[in-house]
C-alpha cells in the first residue's frame, strides 16, 4: 500500500505548485453476520475505496490519476475475485480473518481532459462506461449488475458533448481492457423529451460494440434504451425508471427488462423493482444475463421519521433460472437509514430467508458510504 500512496502523494504535492489540485473519492464499507439453522454465525467485512487526484493545468485542461482498493476472495478455481456483502446469504464475501480483507491500493487509470468549448470535452486515457444500472440497493454496482451493459474499460479517446437543456452524450473508442486483441466502441445520448421544473422525461439509447479475434466475452454488441420519468405535485412525487437491453447469446437475442417505479408523499416512500430476462431456454440462464437472477421482484415502503433517519420494510423474490424449479427464494427484512451529513449514509439491516434451499436463515449487518 505504501508503495503506491507515497508517490501518489508526492506527485500531488509537486503538481500543487503549478496547478490547482482536487481530490475526490468514494468510500463503501460493510459488515455482515450470517446465521445458519443452529444460529452459528459466519462473518464477512468488505470495502471498496476509490480515489481520484485531478490537476487543473488551466481552466480548460486537466489530468486525473485514479487508484482503488477492494476486498477480494478466492473462487472455486482459485482465482481472485472482488468481494461483496450479500444480504441474503454468505457468498462471494471476504470472511473475517481472510487476507483478502486488507488489500493494496492499485493504479486504476489516468485520464486527460480538454474542454474545447463549453459543450464539448475531448478525453484521452483510461475510460469506463456502463448502461442500464439499477436503483435497487443490492444491485447498484454497475461492475456486477446491469440491464444493458456492465462496466467496461478501455484505453483510448472519446468525446463528451451537449448541454443539460439539449441533451448530453458520449462517444468512446479504443483498446479494450478485456484482451490485447479487442477494440471497443461505446456511444450513448441522454435526450430530455420533457424538461420542466415539476416534470422530467429523459430518453437514453446506448450501444456497446466490441470486435477482434479474442474479445474476452461471448457477445459482440449490446444495445438498449433507458427511460426516466418524474413528476412532482407539492408533497406528492413519483417517478418511473424503465430499461430494455438486447445482446446475442449463441446466435439468439437475450432481452432484459427493468421497471422501477417509486413515489413519495410527505414522510412516506415506496420503491419497487421488477426485472426479467428472456433467455434461450436450451441453455442455463446465468451465462446469458448481467445479473444473478433471471427474475427478481423487490418492494420497500419506508418512512422518514426524521430528516436524518428513515426506516424501511423490504420484501424480495429471487429466481436465478425460471426453467429450474425449486431454486427460488424469498427474503424479508428491515432497513434503518442514517444520514449524518451530505453525501453520506449508514444503513443497519437485518432479514430472514423464507426458503429451505438457502444455508443462511437470519442475516444482519451494517454498511456505510461517503463521497467527497
Amino acid at each position: 500500500m505504501r508503495k503506491l500512496i507515497l508517490p501518489f502523494a508526492l506527485i500531488s504535492a509537486s503538481l500543487a505548485f503549478s496547478a490547482e489540485i482536487e481530490l475526490h473519492g468514494a468510500v463503501n464499507a460493510d459488515y455482515a453476520s450470517y446465521f445458519d439453522k443452529d444460529f452459528s454465525p459466519t462473518n464477512a467485512a468488505n470495502q471498496d475505496i476509490d480515489l481520484e487526484a485531478t490537476a487543473h493545468m488551466d481552466e480548460d485542461f486537466s489530468v486525473t490519476v485514479m487508484a482503488n482498493t477492494h476486498t477480494s476472495f478466492s473462487d472455486s478455481n482459485g482465482n481472485e475475485q472482488a468481494s461483496e456483502t450479500r444480504r441474503h446469504y454468505f457468498a462471494r464475501s471476504t470472511a473475517m480473518g481472510d487476507d483478502g480483507k486488507y488489500t493494496d491500493f492499485n493504479f486504476d487509470g489516468v485520464q486527460f481532459r480538454w474542454s474545447i468549448t463549453h459543450a464539448v470535452d475531448f478525453v484521452f486515457g483510461d475510460l469506463t462506461y456502463s448502461a442500464g444500472s439499477f436503483n435497487y440497493y443490492y444491485w447498484r454496482d454497475p461492475a456486477r449488475y446491469a440491464v444493458i451493459t456492465r462496466e467496461e474499460g478501455l484505453r483510448g479517446v472519446g468525446a463528451e458533448f451537449g448541454t443539460e437543456k439539449l441533451g448530453q452524450g458520449k462517444l468512446y473508442m479504443g483498446a479494450s481492457d478485456d484482451t490485447e486483441h479487442s477494440m471497443a466502441v461505446f456511444a450513448s445520448y441522454s435526450l430530455p423529451m420533457v424538461n420542466r421544473t415539476d416534470e422530467h422525461l429523459v430518453l437514453t439509447p446506448s450501444i456497446d460494440w466490441m470486435f477482434g479475434d479474442d474479445i474476452g466475452r461471448g457477445y459482440h454488441y449490446v444495445l438498449g434504451t433507458e427511460v426516466d420519468y418524474s413528476k412532482s405535485f407539492e408533497k406528492f412525487n413519483y417517478g418511473i425508471y424503465a430499461v430494455w437491453g438486447l445482446h446475442p447469446y449463441k446466435g439468439k437475442g437475450v432481452h432484459s427488462f427493468l421497471l422501477e417505479p417509486s413515489m413519495n408523499y410527505d414522510f412516506f416512500n415506496l420503491a419497487c423493482t421488477y426485472f426479467y430476462a428472456i433467455t434461450d431456454e436450451n441453455y442455463a440462464a446465468e451465462p446469458q444475463i448481467f445479473t444473478e437472477d433471471q427474475l427478481m421482484f423487490a418492494v420497500e415502503p419506508s418512512f422518514n421519521l426524521h430528516k436524518k433517519f428513515s426506516m424501511g420494510v423490504s420484501y424480495e423474490y429471487h429466481d436465478p433460472d425460471t426453467e429450474i424449479h425449486g431454486n427460488s427464494y424469498n427474503f424479508g427484512g428491515m432497513n434503518f437509514y442514517l444520514y449524518p451529513t451530505m453525501k453520506s449514509e449508514i444503513v443497519f439491516w437485518f432479514g430472514y430467508n423464507f426458503s429451505d434451499n438457502i444455508d443462511t436463515d437470519f442475516a444482519m449487518g451494517i454498511s456505510g458510504k461517503a463521497e467527497f
